[in-house]
């Protein structure tokens, strides 16, 4: 009986997790540069040293998820700042914390003419360091490679790098992401190419959330009632074992 009711209270516990997977999904359907989260069911024993001829005590389980890191549409803004990432790439830029990586190439100068994002977060170089405007340039063209050129002069080229194992990159907040694995090195990215005047959205899939939100609800709700069920029969044991 108890197991049963542990069983039933993890199917709920991983349901609650998943609606706040989804519901955060589609709170960031409009963030520039976000990455779906796909939360993904898996089931467990308690106890894996089961002797022969008794019933394991099973439960839901729902990890933290993996993050979908597949490409976004583009939206063209005209902004020379703004750079559209195509392909398995990410931005690095320099952060309190440290080097963190991004999509979101909604890009701006700060006071001193370095290209930042709009954190203010310096975006790094292929060569080191941060990519400054001169002053007084006016004519700013980014290549599909990162190069950057300022009154046709080649200023410095965008440090665009890749991972081996994607699913070690954490999600910080600000459209940031970090590295959890130091074994899980950068790698200079190949197959890219920037796309002066636009930037990536999101790639959450609106309908698709909207369909998994309901069934997540439905399946949380039918957990409740067997919950309620079972704390009613409990309920009434407990009663008898009074008598």
């Amino acid at each position: 009986m108890l197991s049963d009711v542990f069983s039933v209270l993890s199917g709920k516990m991983a349901n609650e997790k998943k609606l706040d997977t989804i519901t955060n999904n589609l709170a960031n359907a409009l963030t520039p540069g976000f990455k779906c989260i796909e939360a993904a069911f898996s089931t467990s024993t308690v106890d894996d040293d089961v002797e022969e001829g008794q019933v394991p005590t099973g439960y839901v389980n729902i990890p933290d998820g993996y993050i979908r890191f597949s490409d976004a549409p583009l939206v063209n803004t005209g902004n020379p700042l703004d750079l559209g990432l195509e392909g398995s790439a990410f931005f690095a830029v320099s952060t309190q914390g440290g080097t963190m990586y991004t999509r979101n190439g909604q890009f701006m100068l700060d006071s001193t003419g370095r290209i930042v994002t709009h954190d203010g977060n310096a975006v790094q170089s292929q060569s080191g360091g941060d990519i400054a405007v001169p002053a007084g340039g006016k004519d700013i063209r980014i290549g599909g490679d990162g190069s950057v050129y300022v009154d046709k002069l080649f200023i410095d080229r965008v440090k665009v790098v890749d991972f081996q194992n994607k699913q070690d990159l954490k999600p910080v907040g600000g459209n940031l992401f970090a590295n959890a694995n130091s074994g899980n090195q950068e790698l200079p990215a190949e197959h890219y190419v920037l796309h002066q005047g636009a930037y990536e959205t999101s790639n959450v899939d609106i309908m698709k959330s909207m369909v998994q939100i309901i069934t997540a609800l439905r399946a949380y709700e039918s957990y409740a009632k067997v919950d309620q069920s079972a704390s009613d029969m409990l309920g009434k044991l407990i009663d008898l074992g009074k008598f």
